[in-house]
């Protein structure tokens, strides 16, 4: 009897981690099997999803850039923004522009066999605990972040994306791996 009880309350404690990240699992397909189309995309369960853009965005980094890039899907999720794509991982991963991995093509058939859909795939099923990133809400490439930002006449960093004429002033930013992880202000 013991042991059951103690099974029950695994299997409780890791439902109410995964919902407390909002993961769906109720996939009856194999992650990350190959699809023709971005528009099959829609409809599949959140750890699909979100391995598929862990893979797609982060592929060579280190597990920690792995993760840093799935908190970036998770805290949009959270700020529950049209602006992200609302409230779920499909609203947000699906959101143009968001990801640009998902509207690619690489997403599509991932290579199930390599160690970078299966370090995706692990992180999107067990969504790291510790935050590597804080609230950042962007990511770009280290040499893309430089091209794109400055240092203002007082001494504050500021971004401006491609399609804006308006220098914003960052907030919160780590560098990992070939990544930078950012937040502007007016986004808490």
């Amino acid at each position: 009897m013991m042991k059951v009880l103690k099974r029950l309350v695994m299997l409780v404690t890791v439902i109410s981690i995964v919902s407390g990240f909002g993961l769906t699992t109720s996939a009856s397909y194999p992650y990350g099997e190959p699809l023709n189309s971005n528009d099959e995309l829609i409809g599949r369960d959140s750890v699909d999803l979100l391995a598929r853009m862990v893979y797609g965005e982060a592929m060579s980094e280190s597990f920690v850039g792995k993760e840093a890039v799935a908190m970036v899907a998770y805290n949009r999720k959270r700020y529950n923004d049209s602006e992200f794509g609302g409230n779920t991982y499909e609203g947000v991963l699906l959101h143009e522009p968001g990801f640009d991995s998902m509207q690619g093509t690489i997403v599509l058939q991932p290579d199930l066999n390599s160690g970078d859909w299966e370090s995706s795939l692990q992180i999107a099923r067990n969504m790291p605990r510790a935050n590597p990133i804080g609230k950042c809400l962007w990511f770009v490439k280290n040499n893309l972040y430089s091209t794109l930002s400055r240092i203002n006449s007082e001494g504050n960093e500021e971004f401006k994306f491609n399609s804006s004429p308006f220098w914003k002033l960052v907030v919160e930013k780590q560098v990992i791996g070939n990544h930078t992880f950012f937040r502007l202000e007016g986004y808490d």
